[in-house]
């Protein structure tokens, strides 16, 4: 199984291994490596997604998981059964409006936004939504922090400063964010996607059916709810794949593997 994180691994690997020669042996060729091996580790963990299904497709690279094979594009999910393949592709949904700030005609429009959607859909189409709280310790404490310093300043300032006037208005706008923070709606992080599977008689005929298809659902959902609909590739796609089985448990694990 090629992955990114194995690309990385072994590039970080190379270059270690190049610093340790170029260390025993004085040599400039090996230290002229071990600088190309580490960039190569950070262009593979950072552009992998891109990099990689290239790599499986110049090599015709088959990976197979779980009995389900994953074809050298590394863009669908495919598996025999009986005397056909099915194949499964994954779209990635951006939302870039809420329904808790609309009001109440704003509301009924998106929805009725989402329904032409559905409507609009030809084939059996699975759209996912993932729902996790949002940690937001981290900033309150910024904004304490912060209030805390300009309360402190406020303190050491004498009666008649023309600096107590901007320093009350710094603390009030960091009590209106805490008591917004603390006091609003709950911050829900939402990952979104979509999934379509196509069947054909033969491995090829499934592809490209799923890849058709996966075009349409693209543009039918872009086009009605306004928001961006992207295919997923190689660990995204995978990562989609197992959440139909599995998901990450806490916030902080699907922040991890979103990133």
């Amino acid at each position: 199984m090629i992955e990114n994180r194995m690309m990385t691994v072994m590039s970080l690997g190379g270059g270690l291994a190049s610093v340790v020669l170029a260390v025993v042996f004085g040599n400039a060729i090996f230290a002229a490596l071990a600088a190309l091996f580490f960039m190569l580790s950070l262009v593979v963990w950072k552009y992998g997604y891109i990099l990689i299904p290239y790599i499986t497709g110049a090599g015709n690279i088959i990976e197979i998981r779980g009995g389900y094979e994953i074809p050298s594009t590394r863009d669908c999910i495919v598996k025999k059964s009986g005397n056909g393949f099915y194949a499964t592709k994954f779209l990635e949904i951006n939302y870039y409006e809420s329904m808790m700030d609309k009001d109440a005609q704003d509301r009924t429009g998106m929805l009725s936004a989402f329904e032409k959607a559905l409507a609009s859909l030809k084939q059996t189409v699975k759209i996912s939504l993932l729902v996790s709280e949002v940690d937001l310790t981290k900033q309150i404490d910024e904004i304490k922090t912060k209030r805390s310093s300009a309360e402190s300043k406020r303190r050491k300032l004498p009666p008649n400063s023309e600096e107590l006037v901007r320093l009350d208005r710094e603390i009030a706008m960091y009590n209106r964010q805490l008591e917004r923070i603390t006091h609003g709606d709950r911050p829900l992080e939402i990952t979104s996607f979509v999934s379509t599977t196509a069947y054909g008689v033969t491995r090829e005929e499934a592809l490209s059916k799923v890849r058709r298809q996966s075009k349409e659902v693209k543009t039918i959902i872009s086009s009605t709810l306004g928001s961006d609909v992207s295919e997923l590739f190689d660990l995204d796609m995978i990562r989609c794949f197992e959440w139909e089985y599995f998901l990450p448990p806490e916030s902080e694990q699907m922040r991890d593997e979103v990133f």
